[in-house]
């Protein structure tokens, strides 16, 4: 079986998640039995991309309006690194909060929470989760089109990581040490 809370496999026989330390309740079926906890459900993949879809339509036109002053004070890439950013900082800030919720988030109903507790994401997670995405996405600011071959690709498997995995989480959320959980 596998913990509800934190998808990590358990011996079938467990009352209690070697990984997050959820205690399980046995609900049985039938001939099978399956393990409940009061813990928060992970977050689907659709519930993922809403919340980041609803991010991106909140950070567009601050992006753009940041990205267009430090551009005329300092070319093209000052304003691509002030517009990565800010947006690092909405990032980070939201996630690392009592809520560990993006405005995304809200409108998703999910939050970010640390995979190992299930409790609030620490500033250096927060970071971390963040910095995954930045360092590739700034790939794209060399101009190359190599280069932009392999952010396109490696956004691809992030983004589509949770659907193949058993705790539905990111490669940034794996680096991070974090999951995403229905609220």
């Amino acid at each position: 079986m596998y913990c509800p809370h934190c998808g990590s496999p358990s011996d079938d026989n467990a009352t209690m998640c070697h990984v997050c330390g959820q205690t399980f309740v046995t609900v049985h079926h039938g001939e099978g039995a399956e393990a409940m906890s009061s813990a928060p459900a992970l977050a689907g993949w659709w519930r993922r991309v809403g919340a980041t879809v609803a991010d991106n339509l909140i950070l567009v036109i601050p992006t753009l309006v940041v990205v267009s002053i430090f551009e005329g004070l300092g070319g093209v890439y000052t304003g691509a690194v002030a517009g990565l950013l800010l947006q690092g900082f909405y990032m980070v800030w939201q996630i690392s909060g009592k809520a560990g919720q993006t405005v995304g988030n809200r409108v998703a109903a999910s939050k970010v929470v640390d995979a190992l507790t299930g409790s609030r994401v620490t500033l250096v997670q927060a970071v971390k989760r963040w910095g995954f995405i930045a360092v590739y996405a700034s790939l794209s600011l060399t101009g190359s089109t190599t280069a932009g071959a392999v952010v396109t690709v490696l956004g691809l498997i992030d983004s589509l990581w949770p659907l193949f995995d058993p705790r539905k989480q990111t490669l940034h959320d794996k680096f991070a040490g974090t999951l995403v959980v229905r609220v």
